[in-house]
């Protein structure tokens, strides 16, 4: 019912998989371990491409709790749900691992796999990654976020369009949910 559900006005969350779904950090933590010294040469951002670019890398991610049950407030405040991820330019077997993720653990959730997430328009965007966030709202100057809390971004300040989810923000992530488009207040 995702068409009728367009027709209707329905607003649209846009959900990041990566440390917002799945716990990609812990895996990607233990895959460099096992790389150990050997690829050391490479440089951490090879080193990390290498790991997450492994077959199967994906498909092993387990569930991350405080994003399903972010999803389901999403759900009971009205809005449809997405998954927007980012896809590797190379290889092209993650983006169809991330999909198989998706269908095992989301399987009534549509997925959007893209090379910008700027691209895709949406109500809000929950999404980790700062400059993700910071990339979507300059294309969509009217679009929410809500940042699930990372070490990477506790630098973040909340404001009446984004918001830091530490887990003891949940009062008020529901009522700015519920305030649908409107700038709710934000300690």
């Amino acid at each position: 019912m995702w068409s009728a559900d367009v027709s209707r006005g329905v607003p649209l969350a846009l959900v990041d998989l990566g440390d917002t779904l799945a716990e990609c950090t812990p895996a990607l933590e233990a895959g460099l371990a096992r790389l150990g010294s050997s690829h050391a040469a490479l440089g951490a951002d090879v080193r990390r491409l290498h790991v997450m670019s492994a077959p199967g890398f994906w498909l092993q991610l387990v569930p991350r709790p405080a994003g399903f049950a972010l999803l389901g407030q999403l759900r009971e405040a009205g809005y449809r749900v997405a998954v927007l991820t980012k896809g590797p330019r190379a290889p092209g077997h993650v983006w169809a691992d991330k999909v198989a993720w998706c269908r095992a653990h989301l399987p009534d959730v549509p997925v959007i796999i893209t090379d910008d997430k700027s691209l895709v328009a949406g109500d809000l965007l929950v999404d980790d990654w700062l400059p993700y966030v910071e990339d979507w709202q300059r294309c969509w100057p009217g679009g929410r976020a809500i940042v699930p809390a990372q070490p990477w971004n506790k630098s973040m300040t909340s404001n009446g369009r984004r918001i830091r989810d530490d887990g003891a923000m949940a009062p008020v992530i529901a009522a700015w949910l519920r305030d649908k488009g409107a700038d709710a207040a934000v300690p």
